[in-house]
C-alpha cells in the first residue's frame, strides 16, 4: 500500500540543493580569502607597475637607475602586500573551527616561505656581483614560492582558477628563467602581471555568473 506525501512535502530538487551548496561554497571561500578578483588586480597592476619600472631602468625608457627602480619596485609590492592584509583579515574576522585553521595554516606558508627567501637573497647577494644576474635569480626563488602556494590553496579552497594561475606563474619563472637576465624582467613585466590581470577578469565574470545564479 503506498502512502501519498502529505501536501507540504516536496520532491527534492537537485538541482536547488547543488545550488545551495555552490552558495555556501562561495561565502566560505569569500570568508577566508576576501574578494579574489579585487586582490587579483591590485597584484597585477603592482607587477605591472613595478616590473614596468625596473624594465624602463634596465633598457633605458625612464630615466631612472637601478637602485631607485628597485626602491620603487618594492613600493609597489608593499602597497599590494598592505591591501591584501587588510582584505583577507576583514573577510576572516570571526572565522572558526577548521577553516580558521586553514586560513591561519595558508598565511603561515606564505611568511615562512618568505622569510627562507629572504635568508637566500642575502647569501645570493654576497655571492653574486652582478645586479641583474642577482635579481632574476631572487625573483626566481620569490616567483617559485608564489606558484606552488597558489596550487596548493587552489586545491585547499577549491579554487580552479588560482591553481591554473599557479602553473602559470610556475611556467613563465622557468621560461624568464631559460631567457636570461636580460630579458626575463620582459617576461614577468608582460605576462606576470598579465596573469593577475587576467585572473581578476576571470573572477570577475565568476562572481557576476554566480550571482545571476543565486537570484535565478
Amino acid at each position: 500500500m503506498i502512502t501519498q506525501a502529505p501536501d507540504g512535502d516536496q520532491p527534492l530538487d537537485l538541482h536547488n540543493a547543488l545550488r545551495v551548496v555552490k552558495s555556501a561554497e562561495e561565502t566560505a571561500r569569500r570568508e577566508l580569502r576576501g574578494n579574489e578578483a579585487l586582490l587579483y588586480l591590485v597584484w597585477g597592476l603592482s607587477w605591472l607597475l613595478g616590473f614596468g619600472t625596473l624594465h624602463g631602468s634596465r633598457f633605458g625608457w625612464l630615466p631612472l637607475d637601478y637602485e631607485p627602480a628597485l626602491a620603487i619596485f618594492g613600493v609597489f609590492l608593499l602597497i599590494a602586500i598592505v591591501i591584501t592584509i587588510v582584505a583577507t583579515g576583514r573577510y576572516s574576522r570571526g572565522i572558526r573551527g577548521h577553516s580558521a585553521f586553514l586560513g591561519a595554516m595558508y598565511g603561515v606558508a606564505w611568511a615562512l616561505g618568505f622569510l627562507v627567501m629572504g635568508t637566500l637573497s642575502g647569501i645570493i647577494a654576497n655571492v653574486v656581483d652582478d645586479f641583474w644576474v642577482r635579481g632574476m635569480l631572487i625573483n626566481g626563488i620569490a616567483i617559485l614560492i608564489v606558484g606552488l602556494l597558489y596550487i596548493t590553496g587552489g586545491t585547499t579552497f577549491n579554487d580552479k582558477t588560482q591553481s591554473l594561475m599557479g602553473v602559470w606563474f610556475l611556467v613563465i619563472n622557468m621560461v624568464a628563467l631559460l631567457s636570461g637576465s636580460e630579458h626575463y624582467l620582459t617576461v614577468f613585466f608582460i605576462f606576470g602581471s598579465g596573469g593577475f590581470l587576467a585572473g581578476a577578469l576571470v573572477e570577475t565574470l565568476r562572481r557576476r555568473q554566480q550571482r545571476q545564479l543565486t537570484h535565478a
